[in-house]
């Protein structure tokens, strides 16, 4: 064969056809590499605007970070927190992109004037650059980040303000909203409680022996498996592995490095509607009223009052107020301030930081180590255990230095024993659940199988006997049958006195007489509305709030039955209820501008073609 090539090679012809076949594999290469390193890194495009993965990863971290100071994230959010970023993003640009059609342009001068007149950044009643630096610093910030964020916010009010300012809803739809809301009515009521019925004699045995056999669900024991399991988990095996103490002290100083430490703030917020009555609000603040004569203030003008207690920047749910509010020093009354929902007037009460908790990050890291070193036991053991499998080895004969969980025992398909507890089966929810599941997919004498479990374990089981349901004998379940037909006995009793009440009410007899002749006791209920507060029973507002006054009704509940009658209701006045009637009214203007700002946005998306790659995002949370 080689010498037929060598001899091919000698023809001038196959020499220029060899060397076009090289310089194919060369140019090939060479582009593939040039395609390569021009990758796309957008993870979504707005019009001919890309957004780099870079931009939505760092918003992503700053997200996560937060988030992790509550325990770890899972996938899923994870996943969210990665579209709330690419969210915010694709926001930003649209915006931009709107303005440039628009030529709205914020000017420096406008920036400037923001800053100077920024309390928490002036010294001696002048603005401070170095001071303002500094703030930012400690807020993980610079100065350039603060001001294109305002630029771009400044930027977005030009274009939301004139749009939403003209947002109000009509009189009559706060009105019908307004009474619809504020609406209360008022019931007398008589309670007919199951437990209050005279106790019952014993049944006969035919009695007992009828209701057994016409309730067999009640009585029918579930299907039933013996099983053998054994289990092979890193979170199982964990706990017991040892972790050298200079590993764990390593492990600390690595954590305690990067973990960030994050600034909090104590603050005292009034959130107004008007320029107006905040500066009137602010005014009263600074004359030396205290927080609770500012509370009363608010309710009176309309506002509403609410204290935050060492909260991070993110957990300000405006970020004009949560940046004014970082900005300011402690003691100092500030406003007022602007944001998208009206205007803020507020005082810093304590500044501190969060770090991470020394004994917290010991037990952190000596678990993480633990949970390392069962990962790695487990995948060095898993292969002699499915080899064991292979060969027949009964479950319990497996070696015991395989590091395995083994348990045997009798339960239903919810995972319980027989004496109704939850089975002693090893692991979490999910392996409990996988186990299960797997057990009543198998079949009697199946040989055991090693099946992959939840979080990188192993388990494998055996069937040995299965009991099919079947109805318990009453000598078996005769307490259990007795305690259901006493209930069920002393329930009808119950139904039949409110029954008789319902209808003597129905034939216009009023409730009181009607229980007084039955030696039952009426009382009235609180106001209820639509929306009950907590400890009144919802239920019975429904039924209320279906009544014409004057109308009965009956209904069970969970310890026996009520006949109600509707006799007051009661329709709020606006002239009476300002404070309300007001929220109402800002509420619904709050909830429209929303509206109209999402499909302004909507709309800017659909125009500008937004398209996402999953593929690039799915990069960033997994």
């Amino acid at each position: 064969m080689l010498v037929r090539v060598r001899r091919l090679m000698g023809n001038w012809v196959a020499r220029i056809l060899f060397s076009l076949l090289i310089l194919g594999f060369v140019f090939w290469g060479v582009s593939n590499v040039l395609s390569l390193v021009g990758s796309d890194t957008a993870v979504a495009r707005v019009g001919g605007t890309a957004i780099d993965i870079a931009s939505v990863q760092a918003a992503y971290q700053a997200a996560l970070g937060q988030a992790s100071q509550q325990g770890q994230p899972d996938l899923a959010t994870r996943q969210q927190l990665a579209m709330q970023g690419l969210a915010d993003a694709v926001r930003k640009q649209v915006m931009l992109e709107e303005e440039k059609s628009l030529g709205v342009a914020v000017p420096d001068a406008a920036i400037r004037q923001i800053l100077d007149a920024e309390p928490g950044f002036q010294t001696n009643g002048a603005f401070d650059k170095a001071k303002f630096a500094a703030i930012l610093a400690q807020n993980n910030s610079s100065p350039d980040q603060y001001i294109s964020q305002l630029r771009a916010q400044l930027g977005e009010q030009q274009l939301l303000y004139p749009l939403l300012a003209g947002v109000a809803p009509p009189d009559i739809l706060v009105g019908r909203l307004f009474a619809y809301i504020g609406e209360q009515r008022f019931a007398q009521i008589v309670q007919v409680p199951v437990a209050a019925q005279a106790a019952l004699p014993p049944p006969g045995k035919g009695v007992l022996r009828r209701y057994w056999r016409n309730h067999p669900a009640d009585f029918t024991a579930p299907e039933y498996r013996q099983v053998k399991i054994v289990v092979l988990s890193p979170a199982l095996l964990a706990p017991h592995e040892q972790i050298a103490p200079a590993a764990i002290a390593a492990g600390v100083a690595r954590m305690a490095d990067n973990a960030p430490r994050v600034a909090q703030r104590s603050v005292q917020v009034i959130s107004v509607g008007d320029l107006a009555s905040s500066s009137r609000l602010e005014a009263a603040w600074k004359r030396g009223a205290d927080w609770a004569r500012m509370q009363g203030l608010a309710k009176k003008y309309g506002a509403t009052s609410v204290e935050l207690d060492q909260a991070a920047q993110t957990q300000i749910p405006s970020p004009d107020l949560a940046r004014a509010v970082f900005a300011a020093p402690a003691g100092k009354v500030v406003g007022p301030v602007a944001g998208e929902n009206g205007m803020y007037v507020f005082k810093v009460t304590d500044v501190d930081e969060t770090g991470p908790d020394q004994a917290t990050l010991t037990a952190q890291v000596t678990q993480q180590l633990q949970l390392q070193k069962a990962q790695a036991d487990v995948a060095q053991d898993v292969d002699a255990l499915q080899d064991a499998l292979a060969g027949q080895t009964p479950l319990d004969q497996l070696p015991g230095n395989l590091g395995l969980t083994a348990v045997q025992g009798t339960l239903d398909a919810k995972g319980d024993a027989p004496d109704g507890t939850p089975a002693p089966i090893p692991g979490g929810d999910a392996l409990k659940a996988a186990i299960v599941t797997a057990a009543f997919a198998a079949h009697q004498g199946d040989p055991a199988q090693l099946v992959n479990g939840p979080d990188g374990s192993y388990f494998a089981l055996t069937v040995d006997r299965i009991e099919p349901p079947a109805l318990q004998p009453l000598a078996q379940v005769r307490s259990k049958v007795l305690a259901a037909w006493t209930r069920a006995a002393m329930t009808r009793e119950a139904e039949v006195k409110a029954a008789d009440l319902f209808h003597d009410v129905q034939q216009g007899q009023s409730l009181a007489a009607a229980a007084a002749a039955a030696g039952l006791q009426v009382s009235t209920t609180p106001a209820l509305t639509r929306a009950p507060a907590p400890g009144t029973d919802p239920q019975m507002a429904a039924v209320l709030f279906s009544l014409k006054r004057g109308q009965a009704s009956m209904l069970q509940t969970a310890g026996g039955f009520t006949v109600a009658v509707l006799t007051q209701i009661i329709d709020p006045d606006p002239a009476q209820d300002p404070i309300d009637e007001q929220q109402v009214r800002q509420e619904t203007t709050r909830a429209l501008q929303n509206d109209v700002g999402q499909s302004f946005l909507a709309g800017l998306q659909t125009r500008d073609r937004v398209s996402i790659n999953q593929k690039m995002l799915a990069q960033i949370y997994q």
